[in-house]
């Protein structure tokens, strides 16, 4: 496997977004080592409203290149999940960036959730950047890494040693279900923090302090619960290709922690 890079992204914009919410995004992105974005808008309708987007789309790409980044700005008609990830595959960028903005639970029902579609069916890293908790002056202090102790620490732990990331500590966080019997349950913990700690090992040069965390429950819940109480500026979870109940996180997982968790989130997919 190549090294990972976070070099060129591919940024969803629907120009719904406040301005100041993209330039913060951006900046979060250039604390990964990120210069070059392709700013991306999928629209409807006649001509004149497509060429009024791309006036808007390359107003916000100039500001952007004031910001030190190499940019350029394209809008295109059609599905906006399929669009937007055929775009990012003709550019050949490093993953996908988006502005996360909750939806109403009835909108949501009847229209469903184009941002839930591109991180389900995205084979490109997705940052999903909530802008309640960070701000444009701010970098990423804190990390947390919600571990499966399965196939996805094969393709995440590149990015969390690669120095993309540059944070100052990291939470290695294991959400696990409780064994039947005493003596079982033991074992099971004994097994979990033997894999944690291998995984702080390896990590150690890395990061000035690393944690290790294991808890037992739901997987969303307790992800978002160790994310608060640890007040961690980044969440950083695998997407594994085979789904296995609780164990991986794929579409419904990733959009409700994106949803809920105030902080933004890496989804990294699994090896094809």
């Amino acid at each position: 496997m190549r090294t990972p890079m976070l070099r060129s992204a591919a940024v969803k914009v629907s120009l719904a977004e406040p301005e100041s919410a993209v330039q913060e995004m951006v900046a979060l992105m250039k604390s990964f080592g990120t210069t070059a974005l392709h700013l991306f808008h999928v629209a409807s309708g006649s001509d004149r409203k497509l060429k009024r987007r791309q006036g808007r789309l390359e107003e916000l790409a100039e500001k952007t290149r004031e910001a030190g980044f190499e940019v350029d700005a394209a809008v295109s008609r059609g599905p906006v999940p399929s669009r937007i990830l055929a775009m990012a595959r003709e550019r050949g960028v490093d993953y996908l960036a988006l502005h996360w903005m909750r939806k109403p639970v009835l909108m949501q029902a009847i229209l469903g959730s184009i941002d839930a579609d591109i991180l389900r069916l995205s084979d490109l890293p997705v940052l999903v950047y909530n802008r309640s908790l960070m701000s444009a002056s701010t970098r990423v202090k804190r990390v947390l890494y919600a571990t499966d102790l399965q196939a996805t620490d094969r393709c995440v732990l590149p990015y969390l040693t690669s120095h993309e990331i540059k944070a100052e500590e990291l939470f290695l966080l294991n959400v696990g279900q409780r064994a039947p019997d005493p003596s079982t349950e033991h074992a099971r913990r004994d097994r979990v923090q033997r894999h944690l700690d291998r995984l702080a090992e390896e990590l150690a040069d890395s990061y000035n302090v690393i944690q290790t965390l294991q808890v037992v429950g739901n997987y969303r819940s307790q992800i978002l619960r160790q994310a608060q109480m640890n007040k961690v500026d980044l969440i950083v979870v695998g997407k594994a290709d085979s789904p296995k109940p609780i164990k991986n996180l794929l579409g419904s997982t990733a959009e409700a922690i994106s949803d809920k968790s105030n902080r933004s989130v890496l989804i990294v997919p699994g090896v094809h």
